[in-house]
């Protein structure tokens, strides 16, 4: 088991500074399913005590703020999970597949679309950074490999977290 788990609200609080939190988080009012975000407001209105219809009228960035404002509450944390995953098939896709070709792992537009493939090893991760980090924010990078760590399985969570812990302290951590 890791030392140091990166769980969705770690990755929010630690990895991604204000913009990219908010942008992240509004990725999941425009792109999750309709059911998650119906769900996602019943939760925030029941914990902010405002009306569901107050909510869904809302701007995706106004009810990314509050999402935001309430990043410790568990019951969010799969919301926080789903934002992670809208945030990098729809913003960050061509980094994901810089990665996902330098590991061979068959994707469209960053989409792995099959489960025919191989986690990467944690030497192949590193080697990935050294080789595209100059081509991308650090902190995208580190974001992208915490996020594919949580969502893609043990395997993948092995493979990337030493790289994740290192990119994190190079980037003094705790932007919150």
């Amino acid at each position: 088991m890791m030392s140091n788990q990166w769980t969705a609200r770690k990755i929010l609080k630690e990895l991604a500074d204000g913009d990219r939190r908010r942008n992240i988080l509004a990725e999941f009012w425009r792109h999750a399913e309709p059911q998650a975000k119906i769900l996602a407001t019943a939760h925030l209105a029941k914990l902010l005590h405002f009306r569901d219809e107050t909510l869904r009228k809302m701007a995706p960035e106004k009810k990314a703020e509050l999402l935001a404002s309430r990043i410790g509450v568990s019951e969010l944390d799969q919301f926080l999970e789903m934002a992670l995953m809208q945030y990098h098939t729809h913003r960050q896709n061509e980094l994901m597949g810089a990665f996902l070709d330098r590991w061979n792992v068959p994707h469209v537009n960053g989409s792995i679309e099959t489960d025919d493939y191989k986690a990467p090893t944690r030497e192949e991760v590193a080697s990935a950074v050294r080789e595209l980090g100059s081509q991308y924010d650090s902190r995208d990078v580190a974001l992208y490999l915490a996020s594919a760590g949580l969502l893609m399985g043990e395997d993948w969570r092995e493979a990337v977290t030493p790289a994740v812990d290192e990119l994190s302290a190079s980037l003094g951590a705790h932007s919150a």
